[in-house]
C-alpha cells in the first residue's frame, strides 16, 4: 500500500510536465504549464495519484490484479483532471484508449459483471447526451458542460458500471455544483469552470468504496 502510494505520488509529480503532449491544439502543445501553475498541477497530481494508488492497494480491498486495474484507471482520472484544470481539455489521446481498455477488461472486475459494465456505459452515454445537450442548448459558456465532459461520462460508465454510474455522476455533479456556485457569486458569468475533475472524483469514490454503488 505504501509503495503503491509512493509510486503514484512520483508519477503524479512528473505527469504535468509532459501532459501538454496530449493536447490536439498546436498552441497548447507548444506552451507547457510553467511557474506557479505547473507547481499547483504537480502538487495536485502528487496528492491525488498517491492517495488513489494507496487506496487501490489497501489490504482489505481487491486482490493484486483488480487492484492494479483499479489503480490504472484512477491514474487516468487524475491525468484527465490535471489537463482539465490546465486547459479545460479532456484529451482524446487519453480518453479513447482508456475507454477501449475499460471495455476490453470489463470481464476482470470481481464485483461487477460484463452486463453491468455495458449497461453503465449506456447510462453514461445517455447522461452525456442529456447533460451536454442541455449545456449547449442553454449556452452555459465557460460554466457549461462540454463535449469532453460527455466523453468522460462515457468512460465513467465503462469503469464503474451499473448502478455505480448513478452515484458517481451524483457525487461529481454535487461537488462541481458547490464550486460553480461559489465562482458565480464571486466572479459572475465571466467565470470559467472545469467539471471534469469533479466528475472524475465521483468515479474514483465509487470505484474505491464499493458500498456506494
Amino acid at each position: 500500500m505504501a509503495i503503491a502510494g509512493g509510486l503514484g505520488a512520483v508519477a503524479g509529480w512528473f505527469f504535468p510536465g509532459f501532459q501538454h503532449h496530449l493536447y490536439s491544439e498546436p498552441d497548447f502543445r507548444a506552451a507547457p504549464a510553467a511557474g506557479r501553475k505547473l507547481l499547483a498541477l504537480r502538487l495536485f497530481c502528487l496528492l491525488a495519484a498517491g492517495v488513489c494508488l494507496a487506496a487501490a492497494f489497501r489490504p482489505d480491498f481487491y486482490n493484486s490484479g483488480p487492484a492494479a486495474l483499479t489503480g490504472a484507471f484512477l491514474l487516468v482520472y487524475v491525468a484527465l483532471s490535471s489537463t482539465d484544470f490546465d486547459r479545460r481539455r479532456i484529451p482524446n489521446k487519453l480518453t479513447y484508449p482508456a475507454f477501449i481498455a475499460a471495455i476490453a477488461m470489463c470481464w476482470a472486475w470481481p464485483d461487477r459483471s460484463v452486463e453491468e459494465i455495458l449497461l453503465g456505459t449506456a447510462a453514461g452515454l445517455g447522461a452525456a447526451v442529456i447533460l451536454v445537450g442541455l449545456g449547449l442548448l442553454f449556452g452555459g459558456g465557460g460554466m457549461g458542460l462540454g463535449i469532453g465532459d460527455g466523453k468522460l461520462m462515457l468512460l465513467m460508465g465503462a469503469t464503474v458500471g451499473w448502478p455505480g454510474i448513478l452515484p458517481a455522476l451524483l457525487y461529481g455533479m454535487l461537488g462541481a455544483g458547490v464550486v460553480a456556485i461559489v465562482l458565480l457569486i464571486s466572479k459572475g458569468r465571466r467565470a470559467t469552470f472545469s467539471y471534469g475533475p469533479y466528475l472524475a472524483a465521483g468515479a474514483a469514490l465509487v470505484m474505491l468504496v464499493p458500498g456506494l454503488r
